[in-house]
């Protein structure tokens, strides 16, 4: 069957608003009610629908929604704030969780380019991508890829694995998706293929104009019949969950894509254990009713990260469920075909786990074919391989799945240090690797009390590499300088730190190597590039405040020093890195000062010595990643040898 093959032209995030289910209003009826005053009530598997009734009527909530096992329902009550209907619910032994009724959103990127032909996520060669102006052709770098075409040849995965999508609904009438529908086995030879919990009936297929879903579904599992697209397990199966809607209105004030119609879809899937749940979508704020339904839905929770661009371990910045502490979450960013982190793509060393594809991916899509991006686009090849993984051996559980493909993706230089692994998912390692992986360095600070001169020693670490069934013996530290190529700094340590010198204005970059017990070493993760820079205690950046005198010395590294005997007399050093250092001069008549970091005191740094000592590092203070920062010296004032001398301000970036 022919198909035409259509572009994907977004133009913003998907948002909708969905009907109540049938029958879903208890007490008095109620006009639709604005989603702030909406709360979510989950009510304990132990509950009966008499005393869940019973609660809401002694507290006169009204019920704007309910969902379909009745532990899930949107109460409002007119007249009090929704903090008291919160603390009254959360103090009920019936109840296990309680939160407001947030709207989530599809994670698709908004500036998906046209014209995309191949499927690099799955095979990259290198091959020549026209992303039109003002890009132009742009050419991928060979294996930056999910290991698709060698995974395939091992393995489509099993037709009794289940993938649930919880989306906008899955077009199962493509040719690349028929095969592939799950199909309700309480109800034989139905056609019931999922769930529409915004419209409370059996038949979630998309409505006009939404094409999420089947999008996402492709991915994951596009059939190999000779048509169209492939997906990363082509051979498992899809229940479509729909939770959101393009277009259309709603009964009942409830939103599409909220949290109510989510925990209700996570809860279906779960009550056919259902091993593996896409979500790619999420929004701003946690919700502990949601925490609640993927904890217990005992699947692999597979998340995207978002398309804002954000670091999520940075304060007040997140993006839920990604964010997720329950331990079968596995959160996901995008990469585009050269390694790169896609430049929308949330990223944290804390909080994402594993990168994928997610810039052009060319997948099914209603009617025909498309091109779209997206952390939406990264998180269906990471459930892809989680199906061929279950598949494989389906005795595995949530974690055990989630931490054989975070052990066993590939080392990616563009994401190190930016998610918990660094590291692009791959179906090939994850189905038939079992070796011992090395993790990148991501730590980078100033080593304290050294000496400076052309160059200056830093100290680089890395966390524990991932075991494989011969362990890890020791560990190999390598080293680029500049664009020179790659040299064995240290052969062998049990250690996962090194302290190693680095010369001013120089890019420099390490990658690490893990060797297991039998002398199989891994491949090589690298970190990211670093660059020591030395700024003068004359530098523009350097601001002083008090009395201090500039005197010239041939001992200093910049041949001037920054002297001061004035208690309060101030230098406050501002600038962006992920390691910064104060350099000064020792001595008989100097004292003590104070060090602020970010305007919090740290710690005094004494600079009093009984001899004369130039170019000393005094102080240091580093950070996950690079940001601007200030680091201000003030000056003590020490009794009989008051004397602070300031000299340099290392950086690394």
């Amino acid at each position: 069957m022919t198909q035409t093959r259509h572009l994907i032209a977004v133009a913003g995030i998907l948002a909708a608003v969905f009907a109540m289910p049938a029958g879903a209003t208890a007490g008095p009826p109620t006009s639709p009610a604005d989603p702030a005053d909406q709360v979510v009530v989950r009510f304990r598997a132990t509950t009966t629908s008499d005393e869940r009734a019973a609660l809401l009527r002694d507290l006169s909530l009204s019920v704007i929604h309910r969902g379909r096992t009745g532990r899930n329902q949107v109460v409002v009550a007119v007249g009090r704030s929704v903090a008291t209907v919160k603390r009254a619910l959360r103090n009920d032994p019936r109840v296990e969780a309680v939160a407001p009724n947030v709207q989530r959103e599809l994670t698709y990127d908004p500036a998906s380019e046209p014209e995309f032909p191949q499927e690099w996520g799955l095979h990259n060669v290198g091959q020549t991508i026209d992303l039109g102006p003002p890009a132009g052709p742009v050419t991928g770098v060979p294996g930056v890829d999910v290991g698709g075409l060698e995974a395939l040849g091992v393995s489509t995965g099993l037709t009794e694995i289940v993938v649930a999508v919880i989306d906008d609904g899955i077009d199962f009438t493509h040719p690349d998706l028929v095969d592939r529908a799950w199909t309700d086995p309480n109800q034989p030879g139905s056609t019931v293929h999922g769930r529409d919990f915004c419209h409370a009936d059996d038949d979630p297929k998309p409505a006009a104009g939404d094409w999420h879903g089947t999008h996402v579904a492709g991915t994951i599992a596009a059939s190999l019949n000779g048509t169209g697209v492939v997906g990363v397990a082509p051979s498992v199966r899809l229940m479509a969950l729909k939770a959101f809607e393009h277009s259309g209105s709603c009964d009942g004030g409830i939103l599409g894509g909220s949290d109510a119609l989510l925990a209700d879809a996570i809860d279906f899937a779960a009550s056919l254990h259902v091993p593996i749940i896409n979500a790619s979508w999420g929004g701003d704020g946690s919700s502990t009713v949601l925490d609640a339904a993927i904890a217990e839905s005992g699947a692999l929770f597979v998340a995207a990260g978002g398309n804002q661009g954000r670091d999520l371990d940075a304060p007040g910045v997140d993006f839920y469920p990604a964010e997720s502490v329950n331990a079968n979450v596995i959160s996901v960013a995008a990469i585009d075909q050269r390694g790169g982190l896609a430049n929308f793509s949330n990223f944290g060393q804390q909080s994402v786990d594993v990168s994928a594809p997610g810039v052009n991916i060319l997948s099914t899509v209603p009617g025909g074919y498309g091109w779209a991006a997206g952390t939406s686009m990264a998180a269906p090849h990471v459930s892809g391989v989680a199906a061929l993984l279950a598949s494989q051996d389906p005795s595995l559980t949530a974690t055990a799945l989630k931490a054989r493909i975070l052990a066993r993706g590939k080392p990616l230089a563009g994401t190190s240090c930016r998610s918990v692994t660094g590291r692009l998912v791959n179906a090939y390692r994850t189905i038939v690797g079992d070796s011992s992986l090395a993790l990148p360095p991501c730590s980078y600070r100033f080593d304290n009390a050294q000496v400076i001169g052309s160059s200056i020693r830093i100290v680089v670490g890395w966390p524990s590499g991932t075991v494989g069934p011969n362990g890890i013996s020791s560990y190999v530290v390598r080293r680029r300088i500049g664009t020179g190529g790659w040299a064995t700094l240290i052969s062998s340590t049990v250690s996962r730190t090194v302290r190693t010198p680095i010369t001013f204005a120089t890019a420099t970059n390490y990658g690490i190597r893990a060797r297991d017990n039998l002398g199989v070493v891994s491949d090589q993760a690298d970190g990211p590039g670093v660059i020591a820079k030395l700024f003068q205690d004359t530098s523009s950046q350097a601001t002083y405040a008090g009395s201090w005198s500039s005197v010239s010395t041939s001992t200093a590294s910049g041949g001037r020093l920054h002297t001061s005997t004035r208690a309060g007399a101030s230098v406050t050093f501002r600038t962006s890195g992920r390691a910064m250092a104060v350099v000064g001069r020792l001595g008989p008549a100097n004292g003590q000062a104070k060090v602020y970091v970010d305007g919090v005191y740290v710690r005094t740094v004494d600079f009093h010595r009984t001899t004369t000592r130039s170019r000393v590092v005094v102080f240091q203070r580093s950070w996950a990643a690079s940001g601007s920062h200030t680091i201000k010296v003030v000056v003590v004032g020490t009794a009989g040898h008051p004397k602070v001398e300031i000299d340099a301000f290392p950086v690394l970036r």
